[in-house]
C-alpha cells in the first residue's frame, strides 16, 4: 500500500483579519526608536552602578523630612563622636539611660571611615561626566557658530540662495540668547582624560 505524504493546505493558513475599515495594516506604523551606541553604553553602566549600589548596606534615600536633620548635625567633631562612645562604653550609669548604642555608634564610625573615600571618588566622577558633556557641547556650539559666521558671509552672493536658507534657519534657533560671551576658540584645548584615584599621579621626589 503506497502511502501519500501530507501536504499542508496553504489556502486554508490563518490570515491576520484586515481592520474593520477594510485598510491594510501598516508594519511600519508600529514605533520602533533606534537605541544609539551611547545609550547603549549608557544603559549598561546603569546596570552596573544598580549593582553596585546593592553593595552599599542600609542606604538612605534623601527625604525633606529627614535632610534638614542630618545637615544639622555635620559639624559635631568625629572625635567628639568617639568619645561619647567611649564614655559610654566605660561608664554603667551611662549605660543605663539606653541613649546611645555602643556596638551601633562604633559600627556607624568604621561605615563613616571605610565609604568617605568613595563618596570623594563618586563625586569627581560625577563632576568629570558633568564636565565631559559640558566640554563636548561648547566643542560643537563654538564650530557650529563658527559655520554659522562662515554661512552669513556665503549668504551675501546672490547665487547662494541654499545657503541664505540655512542662514535663517540658524539664526532662528540661535535666538537672541544664544551667543557665548568667550571667544569661540577660547578653552579648545583637549582636557586630561579622568583618572581614578591612585592612578596617573607622579610619585613625590625625595
Amino acid at each position: 500500500m503506497t502511502l501519500t505524504p501530507s501536504i499542508p493546505n496553504i489556502h486554508t493558513a490563518t490570515a491576520e483579519a484586515p481592520p474593520p475599515d477594510g485598510t491594510t495594516p501598516d508594519p511600519a506604523a508600529e514605533p520602533t526608536p533606534t537605541i544609539t551606541h551611547y545609550q547603549q553604553l549608557a544603559n549598561n553602566f546603569s546596570r552596573a552602578l544598580d549593582e553596585i549600589v546593592q553593595i552599599i548596606p542600609k542606604l538612605e534615600i534623601t527625604h525633606p523630612a529627614t535632610a534638614k536633620f542630618a545637615r544639622s548635625f555635620l559639624n559635631v567633631p568625629t572625635a567628639f563622636l568617639a568619645t561619647a562612645i567611649a564614655a559610654v562604653e566605660q561608664n554603667p550609669e551611662l549605660q543605663g539611660v539606653n541613649k546611645l548604642d555602643v556596638a551601633a555608634a562604633r559600627d556607624t564610625l568604621q561605615f563613616i571611615e571605610a565609604f568617605r573615600p568613595m563618596q570623594d571618588k563618586i563625586t569627581a566622577l560625577a563632576q568629570s561626566l558633568k564636565f565631559t558633556m559640558a566640554s563636548r557641547r561648547a566643542v560643537l556650539a563654538a564650530d557650529s557658530l563658527q559655520i554659522y559666521d562662515i554661512a552669513k558671509g556665503i549668504a551675501r552672493d546672490p547665487g547662494a540662495a541654499a545657503i541664505a536658507s540655512h542662514v535663517a534657519n540658524l539664526k532662528r534657533d540661535l535666538g537672541r540668547r544664544g551667543r557665548p560671551k568667550a571667544s569661540v576658540d577660547a578653552g579648545k584645548q583637549p582636557a586630561p582624560p579622568f583618572a581614578p584615584a591612585g592612578e596617573g599621579v607622579e610619585p613625590p621626589q625625595v
